[in-house]
C-alpha cells in the first residue's frame, strides 16, 4: 500500500509540474494560478513523497533484494530535492525526471514485492 500511496503522491507533483507552466500560458488564473506558482506547494508535496520513499524502499530492497527500484527512488527524490533549490529554468526538467523515476522505482518495488510468497509475510 505504501508503493500505491507514494507512486500517487510522485504523480501528484508530476501532474503539478507540468500543468504549472500550462495554466499560467493561459493567463490569469486568480487564486488557482497563485496556488499553483506558490513555493509552500513544493514543500507540502516534498514531505509525504520523502517520508513515503525512505519507508518503502529500505524495507522493500531487504524484502525482495532487489536495488534497481531503490536506486531509481532514491536519484529520483534527490532530483525533487534538487529542483527545490535550482533555478527556475532548471526546476521543471529536475522535477518531472525526479517525478518519472520515483513512480518507476516504487511500481517496481510493488512488482517485485507481489512476486515474492506471502506465507505469512508481510508486504513492502
Amino acid at each position: 500500500m505504501k508503493d500505491e500511496t507514494a507512486a500517487l503522491c510522485s504523480g501528484l507533483c508530476l501532474i503539478h509540474c507540468i500543468a504549472t507552466p500550462i495554466l499560467l500560458s493561459i493567463g490569469s488564473l486568480g487564486l488557482i494560478g497563485s496556488l499553483f506558482t506558490s513555493e509552500w506547494v513544493h514543500l507540502v508535496l516534498i514531505i509525504p513523497i520523502a517520508a513515503l520513499a525512505l519507508a518503502s524502499f529500505p524495507s522493500g530492497r531487504k524484502r525482495h533484494g532487489r536495488w534497481l527500484p531503490t536506486a531509481s527512488g532514491f536519484s529520483g527524490l534527490a532530483l525533487l530535492v534538487t529542483a527545490l533549490f535550482a533555478p527556475h529554468e532548471a526546476e521543471a526538467a529536475l522535477s518531472i525526471s525526479g517525478g518519472l523515476l520515483l513512480i518507476a522505482g516504487h511500481l517496481s518495488n510493488r512488482f517485485h514485492c507481489r512476486r515474492l510468497p506471502q506465507a505469512g509475510e508481510s508486504t513492502c
